[in-house]
C-alpha cells in the first residue's frame, strides 16, 4: 500500500451512473445469489495508486440464519488487506433492479481471514480486526447500468481515493438456485479448466457428512473435513506451491463424482454439476493436512475456492 494514504475515512456508499465508471473490467470478482441476481465487484482508484482490482471474493460463514455470505476483501498492490465486508443481493423492489446490502464482515469470516493472513500467498494483515463498514447499507433498487460505490481510503493532500464498485449484471446465473462466486481475470497464466462443486454430498469411508449448501468454482478448492483435516485440490499441477507441500495426482473426477483415497481415508464427493468444467473425466492433484482443525467451525465441513492454490494451503 502507498504509505502516503491518510487515515481511514467514513465508508459511505452511493449509487452512481455506470457511465461515470469503467463499463467492464477484465479483472473482477463475480457473485451470484440464489434468486439469480448477479454482481460484478472490483476496486478502482481515482489517482496513481492502484490496488488489486480483483482482490478476493468468496463464500464464507455467517453469524445469522444464513449459513453462508459473500465475503469481499480489498487488497493493495503489495497484497495487504485494506478492507473487508459482506455482500447480499436479491431481486430489487422494482422490475429490472437488484437490491444490494453491504454488511460488516462476519466475525467467523474475519477469524478465518486473520488465521490465513500472510501464509504463503494469502493477503497479509498485521492487526487484530479487519477494517470494515460500521453498519449495514441497503440499496433496494439498483438498475442494470448503475453501480454502488463504496469509498475505502482517502488521501487528503492529493484528493485520491480507493473505492469498490458493485455493479448488477444480467443473468443467467451459472448456478441457478444457489450461491456461487468466481473471478474474471486477464491473467493468462490461470488454467482454463476449473473445479466446480455444486450443492455437493460428501462421504468419508462410506459415512455421509453434511456439507454446506453452496456452489464453489475455482482452479483450486479446499475441503476441511472435521476429524480428517484439510484437503486442497487443484485442476493443474501445483508447480508454484511450496516444496514442503506434497501434492499427489490421485483424485479421479468422473462427471459429477470425485473420489480419492489418502492417509487411510476414502473420500467421495457427488456434485450437481460436473466436477471439472472443461472435460468430464480427469485427475486432480491433492494435498492433505490431517492435523488441521478449524477453530471457528470445528464440527462443520468447510469449503473455499481460489484462482491460485497457494492461497488455500494450511500453515506448515
Amino acid at each position: 500500500m502507498n504509505r502516503s494514504w491518510g487515515a481511514w475515512v467514513a465508508w459511505i456508499a452511493t449509487v452512481v451512473a455506470i457511465g461515470a465508471l469503467r463499463a467492464e473490467t477484465p479483472n473482477r470478482g463475480i457473485a451470484w445469489f440464489s434468486d439469480g441476481s448477479g454482481l460484478e465487484v472490483y476496486t478502482e482508484s481515482t489517482g496513481s495508486t492502484h490496488p488489486s482490482r480483483v482482490g478476493a471474493i468468496g463464500l464464507g460463514p455467517s453469524t445469522g440464519p444464513k449459513e453462508l455470505l459473500v465475503n469481499r476483501v480489498v487488497v493493495d498492490e503489495g497484497n495487504t488487506i485494506l478492507f473487508a465486508y459482506n455482500i447480499e443481493a436479491s431481486r430489487g423492489a422494482e422490475r429490472g433492479t437488484v437490491a444490494i446490502r453491504i454488511l460488516p464482515i462476519a466475525p467467523k469470516a474475519e477469524a478465518s481471514y486473520l488465521e490465513m493472513a500472510g501464509k504463503n500467498s494469502w493477503p497479509k494483515f498485521s492487526g487484530t480486526h479487519l477494517p470494515t463498514v460500521a453498519a449495514a447499507h441497503e440499496f433496494p433498487s439498483v438498475r442494470i447500468g448503475e453501480a454502488v460505490t463504496l469509498d475505502i481510503l482517502f488521501n487528503p493532500p492529493t484528493g485520491e481515493k480507493i473505492f469498490d464498485v458493485l455493479r448488477p449484471i444480467a443473468g443467467p446465473s451459472p448456478c441457478p438456485g444457489n450461491m456461487c462466486t468466481t473471478s474474471a481475470s486477464a491473467d493468462k497464466s490461470l488454467p482454463p479448466q476449473e473445479i466446480s462443486l455444486k450443492q455437493m454430498t460428501l462421504q468419508v469411508n462410506g459415512k455421509p457428512l453434511r456439507a454446506p449448501p453452496a456452489t464453489i468454482t475455482g482452479a483450486a478448492v479446499r475441503v476441511d473435513i472435521p476429524g480428517h483435516g484439510a484437503y486442497v485440490l487443484t485442476a493443474y499441477e501445483p508447480e508454484l506451491a511450496m516444496p514442503a507441500y506434497a501434492f499427489k495426482a490421485i483424485a479421479e473426477a468422473d462427471g459429477k463424482t470425485l473420489r480419492w483415497s489418502m492417509d487411510g481415508d476414502s473420500v467421495e464427493i457427488v456434485s450437481q454439476s460436473n466436477v471439472l468444467t472443461g472435460v468430464p473425466v480427469g485427475t486432480l492433484w491433492v494435498y492433505h493436512d490431517p492435523r488441521y482443525r478449524s477453530r471457528d467451525q470445528p464440527d462443520l465441513v468447510g469449503l473455499r475456492n481460489a484462482d491460485k492454490v497457494e492461497w488455500l494451503l494450511p500453515k506448515k
